[in-house]
């Protein structure tokens, strides 16, 4: 059996030597007074002179005149404090004044028998890394104004919508004042169907100006705000099940309550949201169907529900429910601004309560579920 010949991992003298001149990168050496004892080709050509004219010279010889007083002053003595320094951008001064942007690492070496010591640097190429940073630095801040002004733009819509909906409630009370005028002076029973009319539109009215300037809040970071105090519930909520049912004459809503004591909350709040749930599900529900409306307060939380029958909620939009603006595609009549299930949600989480839902082909059921502190 032959054996296999001795491996040999060593570099040879003139391998290492050819390294050194060959590189693409500048290698330069130099004494403990950083006078220039060897440098590469790369740095002759970067420089336009040849390694004879370089030798002998100190190294901040070959900076522009800023990078030789930051040389002498930072890093010549950071080198003699911790042997070393790395990426540090400085610029080489050629012939004709030539600048040229490098970034430099200096080393110590350990001492030789005599004490003294080598300083090695490396010189890369900076140039195109700088271009890259500059460009980088110009994009970056260029997107910072678009997004600046962008910004600004979304404030100025968010305080026009919420000035636009508070001026519409002026107009809209005095009309719905004339509606309670006119139905207690109104006998005639198709004049009653057409204030019926009216009253709808009154009661919708209002209710899209009420999400829309209660968006406005929560988009310019006021939120939901709530004033919680001790409320018969039942009876707010029996009051909202009776305005939604002239609303939708033709539908049925079945309720179910067991609210034996008042309830800490914003009755307000409570009642808008109870109003947007059953609403949402008349609008959505199969109309051939009842509404289901439960009310339950027990000694650990309170639990508002509403479900009905019908085609359950895509998929694509369960995702994004709670999302404002986010509404069926193929029935936008139907869904106003799409507002009403966010502004449910954040009345929610301002009474640091939750609302979820389920929805499959048996019911779509939406509940808000707010536990008690013992």
């Amino acid at each position: 059996m032959i054996p296999d010949p001795p491996q040999n991992n060593s570099i040879s003298h003139r391998e290492a030597d050819d390294f050194f001149e060959e590189s693409f990168s500048g290698f330069v050496i130099a004494d403990e007074k950083n006078r220039i004892i060897r440098s590469n080709r790369c740095v002759s050509a970067w420089l336009g002179i040849s390694a004879e004219e370089i030798k002998g010279k100190r190294f901040s010889d070959l900076l522009s005149i800023g990078s030789k007083i930051y040389f002498e002053t930072h890093l010549s003595p950071l080198l003699k404090m911790q042997g070393y320094f790395d990426e540090i951008l400085v610029e080489l001064s050629g012939v004709s004044d030539q600048r040229l942007k490098i970034l430099i690492n200096g080393k110590e070496s350990a001492p030789k028998e005599d004490g003294s010591k080598l300083i090695y640097y490396t010189l890369l190429k900076a140039s195109d890394r700088v271009q890259y940073e500059q460009n980088l630095q110009y994009a970056r801040s260029i997107a910072e104004k678009e997004l600046e002004a962008e910004r600004e733009n979304v404030l100025l819509r968010e305080q026009l919508i919420a000035v636009l909906g508070h001026d519409l409630r002026n107009p809209l009370g005095a009309i719905t004042m004339t509606v309670g005028v006119l139905e207690r002076a109104l006998k005639e029973e198709h004049q009653k169907k057409m204030l019926g009319i009216l009253k709808r539109s009154t009661y919708r009215m209002n209710e899209l100006i009420g999400n829309v300037m209660d968006f406005a809040r929560t988009r310019m970071g006021v939120g939901i705000v709530i004033t919680p105090q001790e409320v018969d519930l039942q009876a707010l909520l029996e009051h909202v099940v009776e305005e939604l049912k002239f609303l939708f004459p033709n539908r049925l809503i079945e309720t179910e309550f067991a609210l034996p004591e008042t309830v800490h909350c914003d009755a307000d709040r409570i009642s808008q949201l109870a109003s947007n749930l059953l609403a949402n599900a008349l609008t959505h529900g199969n109309p051939g169907s009842p509404v289901y409306f439960r009310a339950i307060n027990t000694p650990d939380n309170l639990e508002i529900s509403v479900a009905n029958e019908g085609e359950p909620i895509p998929e694509t939009l369960q995702a994004i429910l709670f999302t404002p603006f986010k509404r069926e595609r193929n029935s936008p009549s139907k869904n106003g601004l799409g507002l009403g299930l966010y502004i449910a949600d954040q009345i929610a989480q301002a009474h640091g309560a939750t609302l979820s839902f389920v929805s499959n082909e048996t019911e779509t059921r939406f509940t808000f579920l707010m536990q008690w502190e013992h």
